[in-house]
């Protein structure tokens, strides 16, 4: 018997059929668009991704309510075509199709949050799948008394509740305290600290002579010994070790995805990543950026997928289970369309029917490919390899892991953003914008686009460029005009390549940690260190000219108590364009072009992380947004009164201003604007009359800032920007945290071992 509710419902047949196709077609888009954003910066994946994410959810939603909207249709008769059954239309069978809307609201593998936010919001999740059950279950109990599909739907019922199960148990598990729980040490009271000293009260009240001491000596240094030498022997085997990429990448997640909820490590962990990253000498940059970047993607999977219950033996089971649901009933479905004379069964309905149950099943395959094809299968396969000497299983890793690379690049993080400020300036005019270098439709444009929310997506587009990290590429060639974004072309011969700027951010923390210098003075260099180690060479240029006032100008940018960090970023960044202006005669030399290169690019992608992604640059975000704000000010007004289109003209007319009285004299100290102490910064730099010693201390200062920067964002910060392709800032982040450069480590001493002693 079932439940027939007394007044039908207004008919919307047509209506469900094409919410629960929709649905359907939003599930394949999403298990395949979903790992795009895990390599892809790009703002179309971003917004592409995004729009199939919230429109998944709302739409299986849609068509869960139309379907309760029809409840008179699906019980209002006893034949399959219910009240319909004249016009050829079959409401029963919306019955079968109502657990179909669980299975989709559980998502595919490869994506179940978009943001880390997502995941905190896992209890409402939850009541969403108690909602939903309740509401399929009506559904359910309205068609009991005429629908033959009854064992069918109760087993797509089961396995919908599994994918939704599975979706809110892996919310719950990427959530910032469940994370943090499960990685956190367990409490640690120490020795009895109460039990001892009553003791000793105990027996100063008994008229002893007594006296707590350590034990140390022998015993202490012998325990010692014991530990160095199974610290060696450990970093032994860490250098010898024979481990593909993903399985190493493995143990360092497992180890560092602390860092990750702000918890810290062991200088025992740190020993070890050390021993690999600082003593293998034939460990190249960029074996060591993929390392991190496979890394990375296993903190990626943690977070934003179905990996933590995927990957489990009770995820494989369930697996089993929702497949072989599907495979019963699309049995149970054949076998009662062959009866279909009998049922009425509209043709267009058993069609879509088939496409739930087929698409149902073809989704679980290709998400059991995609699983057997991850990186943790390949770590899994190699470790049984390993510990059984099976040679299949060793075969089966590396073809595993020959699938799971990325194809083009062995980074998934394949290219870094830039942002040029004068060209961005040129290009975007604000609200006080009057005309001069641009035209009124773009003033019109930006407006709408910010009404519509629409600015961050539209300065994307036009401003940003990509620069790809491991291929190479023209500086040359790049766009130089308006602020238009235009990607770099590739050029074998130019002699300047990406792979660079990540050998030279490899190779200068690497001579940092090898100094043994203090931890945090070396994560706190601003570019004062490449300074101090190149001042000789630059009072030799200076002092030929009586000049220390140009020493000190270039000092005073990067010392901590003169600028802040925003202000010395924009400060340098200012100036490293406007050194562009400025070129000798003649082709620069390798090392110059080089050097060139990496300052640029460092220069344009501090300033897109400045303006474009705050958050990761330090607290004081607020501050670094009024200076930037001043400063674009400055500019535009600056090339309002004389109006310019080509952004070298413009740097030409900045150098051209006479800066020989300070502009904090001139202007006062209310504006934070930068602008004019950077041209003073850019004249001393050209004024080294070195372009190699000028151009090495611009990608030094560059340098510095970033490690600076890395090291005072927290692993919290990071994570959250892995959704949108990750940052190059991210990956020096772990690379420091990796080599020890960092405070995230504490000492763990050995518990004392405390004894009473009774003195006679």
């Amino acid at each position: 018997m079932g439940f027939n509710p007394p007044v039908p419902q207004q008919d919307s047949n047509r209506e469900i059929r094409v919410a629960v196709l929709l649905s359907l077609v939003l599930q394949v888009l999403l298990i395949f668009l979903g790992p795009t954003r895990k390599r892809s910066s790009g703002p179309w994946a971003r917004m592409v991704v995004w729009s199939c994410y919230l429109l998944a959810d709302w739409v299986a939603d849609l068509a869960l309510g139309l379907l309760l909207n029809s409840l008179g249709n699906i019980g209002g008769g006893d034949t399959a075509g219910g009240s319909n059954s004249s016009s050829g239309d079959s409401p029963m069978i919306f019955a079968f199709w109502t657990p179909f809307l669980l299975l989709h609201l559980g998502g595919p593998d490869t994506i179940t949050a978009y943001s880390v936010e997502d995941n905190e919001l896992w209890n409402r999740h939850l009541i969403g799948l108690l909602l939903e059950l309740f509401s399929a279950a009506i559904i359910i109990l309205c068609s009991l008394g005429s629908n033959p599909l009854i064992p069918a739907t109760f087993l797509v019922l089961v396995a919908g509740v599994i994918k939704y199960g599975e979706r809110t148990y892996s919310l719950y598990s990427g959530s910032y305290e469940t994370l943090r729980d499960s990685i956190i040490d367990p409490p640690e009271p120490g020795p009895n600290y109460a039990k001892l000293m009553m003791e000793f009260d105990s027996r100063q009240k008994a008229g002893l002579d007594v006296e707590i001491t350590i034990a140390g000596g022998e015993a202490r240094n012998k325990e010692a010994r014991k530990e160095m030498m199974e610290q060696k022997e450990m970093t032994r085997l860490v250098l010898k070790a024979d481990k593909s990429v993903e399985a190493r990448a493995y143990e360092l997640f497992l180890t560092f995805r602390r860092l990750f909820v702000d918890l810290t490590l062991s200088f025992k962990e740190r020993r070890l990543s050390q021993a690999f990253f600082l003593e293998k000498s034939d460990l190249k940059p960029r074996e060591a950026f993929e390392l991190i970047d496979v890394e990375l993607s296993f903190v990626y999977d943690m977070l934003y997928t179905k990996a933590p219950v995927a990957h489990s033996v009770l995820g494989w089971a369930l697996r089993a289970v929702c497949s072989g649901c599907l495979v019963a009933a699309l049995a149970i479905f054949f076998l009662l369309d062959k009866k279909r004379r009998r049922h009425q069964i509209h043709r267009v309905d058993v069609g879509i029917t088939y496409a739930l149950l087929l698409g149902g099943l073809a989704l679980d395959a290709a998400a059991l490919l995609m699983l057997l094809l991850s990186n943790r299968a390949a770590v899994f396969l190699e470790e049984q390899s390993q510990s059984q000497q099976r040679a299949m299983m060793g075969w089966l890793a590396r073809l595993t892991c020959r699938a799971a690379k990325p194809k083009q690049t062995g980074l998934r993080l394949s290219s870094t953003s830039q942002l040029e400020l004068i060209g961005y300036c040129l290009g975007k005019p604000d609200n006080s914008y009057r005309g001069g270098n641009g035209k009124w439709w773009r003033l019109t444009c930006m407006t709408l686009a910010k009404m519509l929310g629409a600015e961050e997506m539209v300065d994307d587009l036009r401003f940003i460029r990509r620069v790809p990290l491991l291929s190479s590429t023209n500086k040359s060639n790049k766009h130089d005009g308006g602020g238009d974004r235009e990607m770099e072309t590739a050029s074998p011969s130019s002699g300047s390549s990406s792979s660079s700027l990540l050998d030279f951010i490899f190779d200068g923390l690497k001579a940092a940690a090898a100094q043994k210098l203090e931890i945090m003075a070396v994560c706190n260099r601003r570019g004062d260190g490449v300074i101090g180690r190149l001042e000789k060479q630059i009072k030799d240029v200076l002092l030929n000219d009586n000049d220390d006032e140009k020493l000190n100008t270039i000092l005073d940018s990067v010392s901590p108590e003169k600028a802040d960090l925003d202000e010395s970023l924009l400060m340098w960044h200012v100036a490293t364009d406007l050194c562009r202006a400025m070129e000798k005669q003649g082709p620069p030399t390798p090392l110059e072009a080089r050097l060139r290169h990496i300052g640029e690019t460092l220069s344009e992608y501090m300033l897109y992380l400045l303006i474009k992604q705050t958050d990761m640059l330090s607290a004081t975000a607020g501050i670094g947004m009024q200076a930037y704000r001043d400063t674009r000010a400055e500019i535009s007004r600056f090339f309002s009164l004389v109006p310019v289109q080509n952004p070298m003209d413009a740097r030409v007319m900045l150098l051209s201003v006479n800066t020989s009285q300070k502009p904090s004299a001139v202007k006062g100290d209310r504006s934070k604007s930068v602008l004019f102490d950077a041209v003073i910064l850019a004249k001393a730099l050209r004024d080294l009359d070195d372009d190699e010693l000028m151009w090495e201390v611009v990608a030094g200062v560059w340098g510095e800032m970033l490690t600076y920067a890395a090291g005072k964002c927290r692993g919290s910060t990071h994570v959250q920007k892995l959704n949108r392709g990750g940052e190059l800032i991210t990956l020096v982040w772990l690379l420091m945290e990796h080599m020890g450069l960092s405070d995230m480590y504490r000492i763990q001493e050995r518990d004392a071992k405390s004894k009473i002693i009774v003195r006679h």
